[in-house]
């Protein structure tokens, strides 16, 4: 049957269960992430030799987001990959020389931060370990690991500074981020709120929607986010990480949501007695035509059919995997690969808009055509909001999902991500 666009003010109530009415906005757009924006201009001086550090000497200086540097010639950087061996068994270190051994011996960084806390090192030697292990030792590992502050909220950026072989490719974390962290999670509660995600009973306890309670991965965000909201000094830095994460993955499954309605729309019409429901209210849609219309008719759809179903009493929820600690390591290091694979040239051709601009002078053709393609905009959703927003977001998205899936988590790949990640020469290592 044929189905007309539905217009912003045809989109009806969500009736959540048994709970009272809540509206899902349609115009929902909170991206959980931060940007790691790296910046590549030739012109400008990257990190001063004075702000960066040898063993043993502290980092004087601050970061700001417009002044990082990815600059040098990808050959030198291909000569100085470490011959790592295939798995490398991890121990917490118990002091920070420990973790800085371990860092120096077994991933062969030259250096690193001494003044980082111990359970951020061992965050961070975990990670890297894990992405060694996921590839059996192909990986670039970073040179350097810093702990310098930026002017932003994301957890970490990567620099590649190739043309000084003293530090090489720099992993460096935001302190700024690391030290704030639990106000970043209070605003995420906020915006949860506000969004219609989340509430709060009776009692003040934060509750989430039942459209958005998805069984124990949801119970233990709750559990988290109530014990978070009423003693956050119980929280250690890493635990903090996590509930952040576990945030992430929900509002990732919510973004897809939104700005992938296509794929959602499919897996709606599987549920068990959904077609029986829309035929009921004449809205069996055509999915042939719902293909030709524009994201944003295609999501009305979506949602004022979710709307017709749960009226309807049909149980429907959203699937989200829980969030993983190690998330923003995997991603800058999807970065790091990618460059690696590539070169310089073609890497700067995938950034964002304005990094095509301030660097290019112009928004490349490649990035001109990845965010005005419906379907490839789609794709990337999928994957995370974060993803649609450049050809090398996509890349290093995509990438920390498959060293995830190759620790064997439950990461959903699909077909058509995976054929865009290689169409971007994404690197490839067997799951």
């Amino acid at each position: 049957m044929s189905i007309t666009p539905v217009s912003q003010t045809q989109i009806h109530s969500v009736n959540f269960g048994n709970q009272s009415p809540q509206s899902i906005n349609n115009n929902y757009n909170n991206k959980p992430y931060t940007s790691d924006t790296v910046e590549i201009n030739g012109k400008k001086k990257g990190l001063s030799n004075g702000q960066k550090w040898g063993i043993g000497i502290g980092i004087a200086a601050v970061l700001t987001a417009s002044a990082l540097l990815l600059r040098g010639k990808v050959g030198a950087a291909k000569d100085e990959v470490a011959k790592l061996s295939e798995h490398i068994d991890f121990t917490p270190a118990k002091t920070t020389q420990e973790a800085i051994e371990f860092a120096k011996t077994k991933l062969g960084i030259r250096n690193y931060h001494e003044n980082m806390p111990l359970d951020v090192m061992n965050w961070v030697n975990e990670g890297l370990v894990n992405i060694n292990n996921a590839t059996k030792g192909k990986s670039k590992i970073f040179d350097t690991i810093g702990y310098v502050p930026r002017n932003d909220e994301s957890l970490a950026c990567f620099v590649n500074d190739i043309s000084d072989p003293k530090f090489g490719a720099i992993f460096n974390l935001n302190k700024k981020t690391f030290e704030n962290i639990g106000h970043y999670i209070e605003k995420g509660i906020k915006d949860g709120l506000d969004n219609k995600i989340l509430y709060k009973d009776k009692d003040g306890k934060i509750c989430l929607y039942n459209f958005y309670r998805n069984g124990t991965v949801s119970d233990n965000l709750l559990k988290g986010l109530n014990k978070f909201n009423e003693n956050p000094e119980s929280f250690s830095l890493i635990d903090k990480i996590q509930l952040y994460e576990d945030f992430v993955s929900l509002g990732n499954a919510i973004g897809g949501f939104y700005e992938a309605p296509m794929s959602k729309l499919k897996q709606l019409l599987v549920n068990d007695g959904i077609h029986e429901t829309l035929l009921a209210h004449s809205k069996l849609p055509d999915l042939k035509q719902i293909e030709k219309l524009s994201t944003l008719q295609q999501r009305n759809v979506l949602v004022d059919l979710v709307n017709t179903c749960l009226f309807s009493g049909d149980k429907l929820h959203l699937e989200y995997p829980k969030g993983d600690k190690f998330r923003t390591i995997y991603h800058e290091s999807g970065h790091l690969q990618h460059y690696l694979a590539i070169g310089e040239q073609k890497f700067l051709q995938m950034g964002k808009s304005e990094e095509c601009i301030k660097n290019l002078g112009k928004v490349s053709d490649i990035t001109n055509d990845f965010i005005n393609s419906k379907e490839k905009q789609q794709i990337a959703n999928r994957v995370s909001n974060y993803a649609s927003e450049s050809p090398l977001e996509f890349v290093a998205e995509t990438y920390r999902k498959l060293i995830t899936k190759a620790l064997g988590g439950n990461e959903k790949i699909s077909d058509d991500v995976m054929n865009l990640y290689k169409e971007y020469e994404g690197s490839e290592f067997s799951t």
